[in-house]
């Protein structure tokens, strides 16, 4: 069981970085077989095409993707403003170690119907589960006068797209603003928290 299991995930950590860097119509098979050191034979016994392969691990990022959101937001035993920064952060990293992700849901997602279907209903089931607490708090805190009045949508679909727009852009502007990747990326991030902050009027 154990060897079927490890068989099973160097097959999917391998078709991962080859999607990731090739897309789904550029990946081979062959390809994903080499890098996991198994022959073509045994994806196909394990996902019996490059389609299910695929579908398996995009629905898995796109989950990522999304209920990354939820733990820094939902520890309520943070003050809000702390577990928003907190959530920007770790977004933001999730990216930043899937950098190649946001380029490839986005092709996916435009070329593809039904995997279109699967991002928006992850979307959905992400601000469904968060929206009513996080309205409450965030009401709350305007009415004391504390931040501006904010849909709880729209802060999420705020953090989302800044954080995301950086990593569809880089290949575009890699090397333009700075030499150093790492550091321009923490720039971003903590300019992404100010940005955000600044929408709710808090002062850093």
């Amino acid at each position: 069981m154990e060897r079927h299991e490890n068989t099973e995930q160097e097959i999917l950590r391998a078709a991962e970085q080859e999607f990731l860097e090739k897309g789904f119509a550029g990946a081979k098979i062959m390809s994903i077989a080499q890098r996991a050191g198994v022959n073509h034979a045994m994806i196909h016994y394990y996902f019996r095409t490059k389609e299910n392969l695929f579908n398996r691990l995009f629905e898995e990022k796109i989950r990522l993707l999304t209920t990354n959101l939820y733990p820094a937001l939902a520890n309520t035993e943070q003050p809000l403003i702390e577990r928003i920064k907190n959530t920007i952060s770790s977004h933001f990293d999730f990216i930043a170690e899937n950098h190649n992700l946001p380029r490839l849901v986005v092709n996916e997602i435009i070329s593809n119907p039904k995997r279109r279907k699967i991002f928006r209903q992850k979307i959905q089931f992400a601000i469904k589960t968060l929206k009513p607490a996080l309205q409450t708090e965030l009401d709350q805190l305007a009415d004391n006068r504390q931040i501006q009045h904010i849909k709880a949508e729209d802060l999420i679909l705020d953090v989302v797209s800044l954080n995301l727009a950086i990593f569809i852009l880089f290949p575009l502007i890699e090397g333009v603003f700075a030499d150093d990747n790492k550091t321009f990326l923490e720039h971003r991030k903590e300019e992404n928290i100010k940005v955000i902050l600044s929408r709710l009027n808090y002062k850093i």
